[in-house]
C-alpha cells in the first residue's frame, strides 16, 4: 500500500465483493476486508513465490497489489484455482507504471533499473496483458498520461519492460473472466487491471 491509497482502496471495494470463505493473499490484517483467513510473508504462513498451500478450499480469493511481484504468474493464477471451490471467486490485480522509487517507466525494467519496493530483493516481475484494453477509458487515459515520458505505444512498452507478460486469454482457460481497469497520474501515474475470475 502506498501514497495511492485513497484512490486505489476505494476502487477495490467497490468491485471486490467476497462471498463465503475468504482467503486473503498479501495482507497482514483487516484494515480493507473485515473478513477473511490473513496470509502474508511477514505471517510467515505465504510467500507468492514459493510453492504454496493454504489451509484450505475458499469460495473467494483476494490478492491485490501484490501480483506484480509473482516471477511466475501462471503458477501463481493455478495455485489460486486449485485452491477456490467450484464456483468460487478469484480478485487479483496487477498494475503497471508508478515511478516511486525510479525515473518513470511503464513496466519493471529499463536501462537496466529493476524496479522493487521494500528492499533490493523484492523485485516486481510481470503484469497481465490483453489487447481489448486498450478499448477501456481508464487504459486510453493512461496512455495520455504516459506520453510526457516519452512513450506512445502502452503495449510495445509492457513487453519491452516486464519480464513476464501473463496473457489474459491464457487465464481463460481456466476461469471466466471480467476485468475492471483504474489509471491516474496524481499522485504518480499507474494503472491497475483488477480481475473477477470465476472458476
Amino acid at each position: 500500500m502506498g501514497k495511492s491509497n485513497h484512490i486505489v482502496v476505494p476502487f477495490l471495494k467497490k468491485h471486490i465483493k467476497p462471498k463465503g470463505s475468504t482467503a486473503l493473499l498479501g495482507f497482514t490484517d483487516h484494515t480493507i476486508f473485515k473478513e477473511g483467513d490473513l496470509y502474508d510473508t511477514q505471517l510467515k504462513n505465504w510467500e507468492i513465490n514459493s510453492q504454496w498451500y493454504l489451509s484450505k478450499k475458499y469460495d473467494t480469493i483476494i490478492c491485490t497489489r501484490c501480483a506484480s511481484f509473482a516471477s511466475s504468474p501462471a503458477l501463481f493464477m493455478l495455485s489460486c484455482f486449485n485452491h477456490l471451490n467450484p464456483g468460487g471467486k478469484l480478485y487479483v490485480d496487477w498494475s503497471l507504471g508508478d515511478g516511486w522509487r525510479f525515473p518513470f517507466k511503464v513496466g519493471w525494467v529499463k536501462n537496466g533499473e529493476h524496479e522493487f519496493a521494500y528492499n533490493d530483493k523484492n523485485y516486481l516481475w510481470s503484469t497481465v496483458w490483453d489487447d481489448e484494453f486498450l478499448n477501456d477509458q481508464n487504459c486510453c487515459n493512461f496512455c495520455k498520461y504516459i506520453e510526457q515520458y516519452g512513450y506512445y505505444d502502452l503495449k510495445k512498452a509492457v513487453y519491452d519492460e516486464v519480464p513476464i507478460v501473463l496473457e489474459l486469454e491464457w487465464i481463460r482457460i481456466f476461469f471466466d473472466v471480467k476485468y475492471h481497469i483504474l489509471s491516474f497520474n496524481d499522485p504518480t501515474v499507474q494503472m491497475y487491471m483488477l480481475l473477477e475470475c470465476t472458476k
